[in-house]
């Protein structure tokens, strides 16, 4: 987004506009879309606990899970006055409460909630996926009012064998940092990075690779296959998803990144050249990839230049990509 200027020609910040807007005179942090999403969980988990509407708990859920995949920028939008509606899952209120968090850094509505909140729901607000009423129930038949205290039945068995196994692996989940997605949830980010990639990244090409082309269940890293002629823009402008994606690692031809929603993008450069050897590398199992390096030895380097097996490279990784290949299915959003 283009740097806004004041009346007399000089740019000013997004957060300098946000702060004239709200006459606080202090520029609110720029928020990812992640922390903006976190925010509305929060909400819902205390919603939740005060017993309201459980579609209105349910729509505020639903809808900090579509903001951690979404590639635009909450912050920017709002800053832009742009219609968040048009969004799915973004009615007019969870609309409100998102330009006011961004223009304000908080959300009164939450905040109210927190200070009326009993000692044992407030304890747990920082873990929004933690469901207060099971672990209300926790509490009470432990005599629990800590988190710290929660962690440790929950690491002696004590709650499993008090409550059974199905609670222990809800408050396992809610206070466990999220590092993977079941392969649905990975199907919606990958469409919406790969339109990124092709969009805003200016890539040529951009192609899924990975767990998600395997379609294994549970997903830790989505991978991509791209071809561009600048890859360290490419590099930069994925630091700008979501608002913010902090960059991991980088090379010359690979880039990887912590996602918000918890899992790690990795983007591979290829050229037309090479790119079904970068597929077939960056999609194999290990143990896929080990069975073909011991028939065709590095496949970085397979097979040499001059090799009378050169002509026939070609129609050998055809046929593993034939192999790795699975058809994606096409998303409804």
């Amino acid at each position: 987004m283009a740097e806004k200027s004041t009346h007399d020609g000089n740019p000013r910040s997004p957060g300098a506009l946000i702060a004239a807007a709200n006459g606080s005179g202090i520029e609110p942090p720029f928020l990812s879309n992640a922390e903006i999403a976190d925010r509305l969980a929060s909400l819902a988990q205390l919603l939740s606990a005060k017993k309201e509407n459980p579609y209105k708990v349910k729509a505020y859920q639903r809808a900090a899970a579509k903001l951690r995949n979404m590639s635009e920028s909450l912050q920017e939008l709002v800053q832009d006055e742009a219609d968040l509606t048009q969004y799915a899952g973004i009615g007019d209120a969870i609309a409100s409460a998102i330009r006011e968090i961004v223009r304000t850094g908080n959300l009164l509505k939450l905040e109210t909630l927190r200070a009326q909140a009993t000692p044992a729901v407030a304890s747990i607000n920082d873990y929004p996926r933690l469901d207060p009423k099971r672990v209300q129930r926790v509490y009470k038949k432990l005599g629990l009012s800590t988190v710290e205290e929660l962690r440790a039945k929950l690491d002696s068995g004590e709650i499993e064998r008090a409550l059974g196994l199905r609670t222990a692996q809800h408050v396992r989940q809610g206070l466990t940092a999220t590092h993977a997605m079941l392969l649905y949830r990975a199907d919606d980010l990958r469409v919406a990075v790969e339109e990124f990639l092709l969009g805003p990244c200016r890539a040529k090409r951009a192609e899924v690779a990975g767990e998600v082309r395997r379609r294994t269940e549970i997903i830790e890293e989505i991978a991509f296959v791209i071809e561009t002629d600048d890859f360290p823009a490419v590099v930069a402008r994925l630091e700008r998803y979501g608002g913010r994606t902090p960059l991991v690692s980088s090379g010359k031809d690979n880039a990887v990144f912590a996602l918000s929603s918890g899992v790690l993008l990795h983007i591979q450069l290829a050229s037309r050249k090479d790119w079904g050897l970068q597929m077939v590398s960056c999609t194999g199992s290990k143990a896929h990839l080990k069975k073909l390096t011991a028939v065709a030895g590095s496949l970085r380097e397979w097979p040499p230049s001059g090799s009378v097996e050169r002509k026939e490279s070609h129609g050998f990784f055809a046929n593993v990509l034939a192999t790795t290949r699975i058809v994606l299915p096409i998303s409804a959003g």
